[in-house]
């Protein structure tokens, strides 16, 4: 699970988690406020988990991954 604690970890993922409590998450995505390199290196370190692991990082995580990969 080092690869979750990574993405749990990652100053984007951080930032996202508090858009999202802050129910302004899909308004800031769209105009490019998350950090490219961030959302790059998030996303590949999510797309190296196999599905199992994706589904013990449970669901906030899996919603915010979802969410960057429709919207980034």
């Amino acid at each position: 699970m080092e690869t979750i604690q990574l993405i749990k970890n990652h100053p984007t993922y951080k930032e996202i988690l508090k858009d999202s409590f802050g129910g302004v998450m899909y308004n800031v995505a769209n105009q490019g406020k998350y950090d490219e390199v961030g959302t790059l290196e998030i996303k590949a370190l999510w797309q190296s988990l196999d599905e199992g692991q994706k589904d013990m990082a449970g669901g906030i995580m899996e919603g915010a991954m979802g969410f960057l990969n429709e919207n980034n």
